[in-house]
C-alpha cells in the first residue's frame, strides 16, 4: 500500500504511531507524533499504514477494523475557535491561509463575523453555525491579510433545542501577526481538519494569547528563556574513555525527579543538554562522543539523528558499539 499524506502509520522499528504530513523524497515522509508533538523523518520502509482515506472499497469490507476513523484525540473546551489553515505548510511565506470559525460546542450558534483595519470594520459574513462542526471564512494571502485585516472580530449566541443549559454569548477580537503565521510552531493537527492549523479560543477562560509583541518584548523574552534555559539545564554527568566522552542521556541521569513533566518536557530537556554538549565539543576536531540514550519507544534517538543530520550534519556519527551499548547509543565524531 502506497503512502499519503494524511494517513495514520505506525513505526515497526518503534513503539509509535503518527500521522504523514509531508514527502520529503521518494523513500522518506514526515510524521507528526501527536504525543510528543512534532514531526520526525521517517523512512517508508519502517512503517505499515493503519488508516488511510484512500482504501479501495473491498479492502475496507474485508477489514472493517483497519478502516475506522482515527481521529486526533481532543477533549471539547466547550467553546469557539478562529482556526487558521494554512494551504502549503511547507513554504508558510507563499502559502494562503484559510479561516475558519469552529464550533466546539454542543449548541449551535448564530454568528457575525468583521475584519478591523485601523479602526474601522468590514462585515464579511454571518450565519449559523452546528454543533461540533466549522464554517469557512475565507481564503487570503499574507500580503490580504497584513493589508486588509489587522483583527478579526466575533460575536455569537448560542441556542439548543429543549432542555438545556443557557451558555454566554461570545465576543471577541483576535489581531492577526502575519510573522507569527510564518512560525510552525503554532500550527498543530485537530479533529476537524486533515490539515495542521492554528487554533484561537475565542472564550476568556481558554484564551491563547496571539497578538503583536513588539521588539523590545520579544528580545526580552528571549534573553529571559535563553536565562532560564541554562539555569535548569545542568552540565550532564561525563564519563571518559580514552579520548571519548560519553553522555547518558536517561532521564534518571540527569533529572532528582521528573514529577509533574510529561513526556514532552523530558525529551525536550534531553535534546537541549545533547545540544549543549555539541556546542562545547564542536571546534575539538577529532573528539569522539558516545550519548546513551536507550532503545525505549526510540523518540529521542530518531530526534537526535535528524538533528545530527541538519544542524551538525559536518561532524560523522555512526551506532556506537553494538557489543557495549546494544542500539541504545550513537556515536559522533567532531569533524
Amino acid at each position: 500500500m502506497h503512502i499519503r499524506i494524511g494517513d495514520i502509520v505506525r513505526f515497526i522499528s518503534e513503539k509509535m504511531e503518527g500521522k504523514v504530513t509531508g514527502l520529503i523524497d521518494p523513500t522518506t515522509v514526515q510524521v507528526f507524533v501527536e504525543e510528543y508533538g512534532f514531526e520526525i523523518p521517517a523512512s517508508i520502509h519502517d512503517l505499515v499504514v493503519i488508516h488511510t482515506d484512500f482504501s479501495d472499497p473491498q479492502e475496507a469490507a474485508r477489514h472493517p477494523q483497519a478502516t475506522e476513523a482515527r481521529a486526533i484525540r481532543m477533549e471539547s473546551a466547550d467553546t469557539l475557535y478562529l482556526a487558521i489553515v494554512p494551504d502549503n505548510f511547507h513554504q508558510l511565506l507563499n502559502s494562503r491561509f484559510e479561516l475558519f470559525l469552529v464550533n466546539d460546542t454542543q449548541h449551535s450558534c448564530l454568528y457575525s463575523i468583521a475584519f478591523r483595519r485601523e479602526e474601522k470594520y468590514t462585515g464579511i459574513s454571518a450565519g449559523n453555525c452546528n454543533p461540533d462542526s466549522y464554517v469557512s471564512i475565507g481564503t487570503y494571502t499574507l500580503k490580504e491579510i497584513d493589508t486588509n485585516i489587522k483583527a478579526v472580530n466575533i460575536q455569537a449566541v448560542f441556542f439548543q433545542k429543549g432542555n438545556t443549559s443557557l451558555k454566554s454569548p461570545v465576543e471577541a477580537e483576535v489581531k492577526i501577526n502575519t510573522v507569527n503565521l510564518c512560525k510552525s510552531n503554532i500550527y498543530k493537527h485537530t479533529r476537524w481538519f486533515d490539515s495542521i492549523c492554528f487554533l484561537k479560543a475565542l472564550d476568556k477562560e481558554h484564551l491563547i494569547t496571539f497578538e503583536e509583541i513588539d521588539e523590545q518584548q520579544l528580545q526580552q523574552a528571549i534573553r529571559s528563556k535563553r536565562e532560564t534555559v541554562s539555569t535548569t539545564v545542568p552540565r550532564p554527568q561525563k564519563q571518559i574513555v580514552g579520548n571519548r566522552v560519553e553522555i547518558d542521556l536517561h532521564s534518571h541521569e540527569l533529572l532528582e525527579t521528573t514529577a509533574g513533566m510529561d513526556n514532552k518536557a523530558i525529551l525536550e530537556y534531553q535534546l537541549e543538554v545533547f545540544r549543549k554538549t555539541m556546542e562545547e565539543y564542536k571546534l575539538r576536531k577529532g573528539q569522539k562522543i558516545i550519548f546513551i540514550h536507550g532503545k525505549g519507544d526510540g523518540i529521542l534517538r530518531q530526534r537526535i539523528l535528524w538533528e545530527l543530520q541538519t544542524k551538525y550534519k559536518r561532524h560523522h556519527h555512526q551506532d556506537a558499539s553494538f557489543k557495549q551499548y546494544g542500539y541504545g547509543a550513537t556515536l559522533v565524531t567532531i569533524k
